[in-house]
């Protein structure tokens, strides 16, 4: 499986997610993955701190051979070296590249500006945004990141795009990541990666629980790897959504009957067929996310590169 991550990757950002990191290590830990790419994007912070962050993982997981580039800044910041990539790799691996999604889908949006077939190249696309139900926690609501920052491509990408799933925030409610768990995972585990999740991941359950009332933390975007890697999983809901500019500025995959925005006649709602998956079992996930997250340690270790940890 030849998979390209795109991301807002903020995994050594005081205060910011942690689970596009994470992801991106599901990925690496899994050998039925050859990832062929990655592309940073704005999202969970400004496109400089994410390149910063994504660098630094790059080179603390040693896949300075992996073609990386930098994405959008902002909405219409289109042309980008990340979507050149990613045109470029949809054109040597057509047919079979799988797009893995988690931030703003600026890049994609640029890549399909670049070249209208380019999704008519890609095999799979695997998102992690949007929700069919407001998000409420005991302190507060969670507002949608990924598809409202740009809902613009947000549209492009679920109206153009061939084979698209889902990953909602409602479905990623199904699994709590609790300290405990985490705990449990990795006792008596000292490796590079297990001490950077440890890390970085801690301060995650403190801030959760502060402004929402979380007892532990939702790995978001680390479910949408899990499903692309192991469907198996998972249970497929595939069904048509009203989708409109309007709706994916609030993140909602469900559009109301009219649009009063100055967008209705030139981009009117848009019918799209998804597949949204649910959770078969919270226990299954958690287990295959750890085991993945401790392979790449392994990994590591065999390329004697544990010095840069």
């Amino acid at each position: 499986m030849k998979v390209a991550i795109d991301f807002d990757n903020t995994f050594y950002t005081p205060n910011r997610d942690v689970d596009d990191g994470l992801a991106l290590m599901y990925l690496l830990g899994s050998s039925q993955v050859e990832l062929v790419g990655i592309t940073s994007c704005f999202g969970n912070a400004p496109i400089e701190e994410v390149d910063q962050s994504t660098q630094r993982l790059i080179e603390e997981l040693d896949l300075e051979s992996i073609p990386y580039a930098k994405g959008a800044v902002e909405v219409g910041d289109y042309l980008t070296p990340a979507s050149q990539l990613l045109v470029d790799l949809a054109d040597r691996y057509a047919g079979d590249l799988c797009l893995l999604a988690t931030g703003s889908l600026a890049n994609l949006q640029g890549a399909y500006l670049r070249d209208p077939l380019f999704f008519d190249k890609v095999k799979q696309i695997v998102l992690m945004g949007g929700t069919v139900a407001p998000l409420i926690f005991a302190k507060s609501e969670m507002l949608e990141l990924n598809f409202s920052c740009d809902p613009q491509a947000t549209l492009t990408v679920l109206s153009k795009g061939k084979n698209v799933s889902v990953l909602t925030g409602n479905a990623c409610l199904d699994v709590l990541f609790t300290r405990e768990d985490y705990n449990q995972a990795f006792a008596g585990q000292e490796g590079c990666v297990t001490r950077l999740i440890k890390t970085y991941s801690d301060p995650w359950f403190v801030d959760n629980d502060l402004e929402y009332g979380i007892k532990g933390f939702y790995n978001w975007d680390s479910l949408a790897a899990a499903y692309l890697v192991d469907p198996q999983l998972f249970q497929d809901n595939l069904a048509s959504y009203r989708v409109s500019i309007q709706s994916l500025s609030k993140g909602s995959l469900l559009a109301d009957q009219e649009d009063p925005t100055s967008y209705a006649v030139t981009k009117p709602i848009r019918q799209v067929s998804l597949n949204l998956p649910r959770v078969k079992s919270a226990q299954a996930v958690k287990q295959a996310l750890f085991d993945r997250w401790l392979a790449v340690d392994y990994q590591l270790e065999r390329r004697r590169i544990d010095g840069k940890c």
